[in-house]
């Protein structure tokens, strides 16, 4: 009864949803036309991507389609610990640790093009986090300390239910949101480094919904992880940072005292 209350609740808020979005469709014209173009490499959510816009369906990438389809399934709590992966072509399993096989640049471009589900997208960026799956759920024990506080059960980075009310949908925003803060600056346009050789060249912005937005700033945030922490252990990673952190003050320090040491040269005038 509960679950059927819940999925009642979500589809009245779809309903609500969609209302809004025939109206804000009738507003705005989308062309085909060239166009500036988003790669993932810096956060349009504020602006572009507020949550009004709806998603194109996942087996449908590259269209101009932004009608909204709300995914009922996703309002159910466990759908995140038995809704389908890895059953077609994206490579993710629930169990066990990341592969190398499930962050090659073709499982990362499945992702910006659309080929594999919301759900799909989800759990690799939680076994990336160091969300692990076991007893039929997720648990944050090798989750990084940071994330951990403020999120000790996976969040959702995508906005599975696909219903952009701020009720629903604000968390999903919000969840999305830190995880690009958490990029550091000088790694933010992993899309542009490693899958426009591949024939990724964005999106149109006239084009971007909060779904393609999101898979494009999931998958860079996967290329930063594969670079830069995939392999290492949460101690090895914590040491690194502490490692950075004291040749960062020790290089201060030496700075600090080179500037008290300075005097202005001084010139005898006779």
């Amino acid at each position: 009864m509960r679950h059927r209350l819940i999925v009642l609740e979500v589809f009245i808020i779809a309903l609500s949803s969609q209302a809004y979005v025939f109206v804000h469709q009738k507003q705005r014209t989308f062309t085909g036309s060239v166009g500036p173009r988003f790669d993932g490499g810096s956060t349009l959510e504020s602006s572009t991507d507020s949550g009004d816009l709806p998603p194109a369906l996942p087996a449908q990438p590259d269209t101009n389609d932004i009608r909204l389809e709300p995914f009922l399934p996703a309002a159910d709590s466990n759908y995140r610990n038995v809704g389908p992966v890895g059953h077609g072509d994206f490579i993710v399993s629930r169990e066990g640790e990341p592969r190398a096989n499930e962050l090659v640049n073709d499982n990362i471009l499945r992702i910006v093009r659309g080929n594999c589900t919301d759900l799909e997208v989800n759990t690799l960026v939680w076994k990336c986090l160091g969300y692990r799956f076991a007893n039929g759920a997720w648990n944050c024990e090798k989750v990084f300390p940071k994330w951990r506080d403020k999120y000790p059960d996976p969040p959702d980075f995508i906005g599975m239910q696909r219903v952009y009310s701020k009720q629903v949908d604000e968390p999903s925003l919000r969840a999305n949101q830190q995880l690009v803060r958490s990029i550091p600056a000088e790694h933010k346009q992993q899309l542009r480094l490693h899958l426009k050789p591949m024939g990724f060249d964005g999106f149109k912005i006239a084009t971007l919904t909060p779904n393609k937005t999101r898979r494009a700033q999931c998958a860079n945030w996967l290329l930063y992880y594969r670079e830069h922490l995939f392999g290492y252990t949460l101690e090895d990673l914590i040491e690194r940072r502490n490692r950075r952190e004291d040749e960062k003050a020790s290089r201060q320090v030496q700075q600090q005292s080179i500037d008290e040491d300075w005097r202005p040269p001084i010139k005898e005038v006779f």
